[in-house]
């Protein structure tokens, strides 16, 4: 990636100028765009051949992708770290991703290189970018002890939450300190309405959720409901950018999981269905006295000898009369192979309750459909197959064989094995991300290693430049020491001459 062109600078008024300039440009461009399609449509009277040529020119026209070496939470490359201005350190600077640069919106680096993005659009309707008090939220914010000191805050209040007796006191500091946390990322960022506000990021729900809560505990005066605190701890998952991803790679588990849940409903669905058919209130049949029993025992049952019919069938309403084992209903079946009365009671169906309280049953679609679940998880599930065997008989286990191979040991096994994939393939995308951001560190060294090799070979060259020049200056000082030299032999053999011409017309003129 090119960040020779990349310019940082203050995000002031002249900014937003910037922006509206960009936008004007590109809806312009669209407009110029669509109006040269609809000429080229209206030339063309084949509708299909001006189709392909427009997606022709939209296959030319590559689709813009922002950078994600410039991604929120993506630390500054290395080579933009050495260019990037100390004093702007915590300050909105104006967008340098192209993709961004149509957007409200402006970029935050803080001490340990971190790229941030806000909306330049005033906050809460309040706050606008140049705003003292948004700009003092967003230094908190990106302060790299922000998150550890919310952190420490989560854990204190997680060893608060262990003790029996904790003054309510601790509860209003607590709640103080997450709401001042939310009123801080409102105004640095926003609410809701704008791009990069906090409700936003889905992440932020989860404080937003919990700080509502907090409040319903205090306003509402109901003893379950202080149950409702625990979600704090969840916040964690906000803070550690670990948990982040687990929790990540279990959401996209589950979006891989629907086809595979709609597999399994519409498997359990026919299975609940056919149990339905079969076995409803067959597990409400009781063995109660016969007619004949309940006249020759009149002094047990406390009735008199003048009972008719009318009076039996009231009176065996009353579960007392039914026939217990171990202290428990004896279920029991008309059907062969099902659990016959003892002599002098018989079956009939429709008495008292299901059993489990009433919780298991196949009465109607919702119950069917729990037992079913309750077969595929193989939740005690020995127990609902004795109990169906001892109503209609031992060849009713065909049915607990097919829900259990298809749903216990197929549908149980096939979620399994996409949940494993789901991890697999969030494992590789981590793992790709962690080898391009090695690529990324290695080729920042190479071009920090670069840049500082052309710079000492720019010193080097400087000071062959400035040598070569000494040594021209040593040279031309030098022939210039020469030619004085010179010329002062010169001027010295000239005196010696002269004085010698000197000697001899003084020695001419002595005679």
């Amino acid at each position: 990636m090119n960040y020779s062109s990349i310019v940082f600078r203050e995000f002031t008024h002249e900014s937003f100028q910037r922006i509206e300039r960009y936008r004007q440009e590109e809806s312009e461009c669209i407009a110029s765009e669509q109006l040269e399609q609809q000429t080229i449509c209206k030339d063309d009277n084949d509708k299909h051949h001006c189709m392909i040529k427009s997606s022709k020119n939209e296959t030319k026209e590559p689709k813009r992708m922002p950078n994600k070496e410039l991604a929120v939470g993506e630390t500054l490359p290395r080579v933009l770290q050495h260019r990037f201005p100390s004093e702007l350190i915590g300050e909105p600077v104006e967008e340098i991703d192209s993709y961004y640069r149509t957007d409200y919106a402006f970029m935050v680096i803080n001490r340990n290189n971190t790229i941030f993005r806000f909306s330049a659009t005033s906050a809460c309707f309040i706050f606008s970018p140049f705003n003292y008090f948004r700009h003092l939220a967003i230094r908190i914010l990106i302060h790299p002890f922000y998150n550890t000191l919310v952190m420490l805050t989560i854990l204190t209040n997680c060893v608060f939450m262990t003790f029996k007796n904790v003054s309510e006191v601790n509860e209003y500091v607590f709640t103080a300190i997450y709401t001042l946390e939310v009123l801080i990322k409102c105004i640095a960022r926003g609410f809701i309405l704008e791009k990069y506000t906090f409700l936003r990021d889905p992440w932020n729900w989860l404080d937003f959720i919990v700080i509502i809560l907090a409040y319903v505990t205090f306003f509402i005066n109901l003893a379950n409901i202080a149950v409702l605190r625990i979600f704090r701890v969840l916040i964690t998952i906000v803070v550690v950018p670990g948990l982040k991803t687990i929790v990540g790679a279990l959401i996209q588990s589950l979006i891989s999981l629907r086809d595979v849940l709609i597999l399994s409903s519409f498997i359990l669905s026919i299975f609940a269905l056919t149990g339905l058919q079969l076995y409803m209130g067959v597990l409400r049949q009781k063995c109660v006295p016969t007619y004949e029993y309940f006249l020759n025992n009149s002094n047990l049952y406390n009735i008199g000898f003048n009972m008719t019919y009318k009076v039996y069938l009231k009176e065996i309403d009353n579960e007392t009369y039914w026939h217990k084992e171990n202290d428990i209903f004896l279920l029991c079946g008309n059907e062969s192979g099902s659990t016959k009365c003892p002599p002098g009671y018989v079956c009939w169906k429709d008495r008292g309750e299901n059993p489990d309280f009433g919780y298991t049953s196949f009465d109607n679609y919702g119950w069917a459909m729990l037992a079913c679940f309750r077969l595929m998880t193989q939740d005690y599930w020995e127990n609902l197959y004795q109990l169906i065997l001892s109503a209609v008989g031992r060849y009713h286990f065909l049915y607990f064989v097919a829900v259990i191979f298809f749903g216990s040991y197929y549908l149980l096994n096939l979620i399994l094995a996409i949940v494993f994939m789901s991890y697999q393939q969030q494992q590789k995308q981590v793992e790709i991300e962690n080898e391009e951001r090695e690529r990324r560190k290695t080729r920042d060294k190479l071009e920090t290693q670069n840049e500082e090799i052309r710079k000492t070979s720019e010193i080097q060259a400087l000071s062959h430049i400035e040598n070569a020049q000494c040594f021209e200056d040593l040279n031309r000082k030098i022939s210039s020491h020469e030619s004085v030299s010179i010329e002062y032999e010169q001027n010295g053999k000239k005196n010696e001459l002269n004085k010698s011409s000197l000697i001899l017309s003084d020695a001419t003129i002595m005679p």
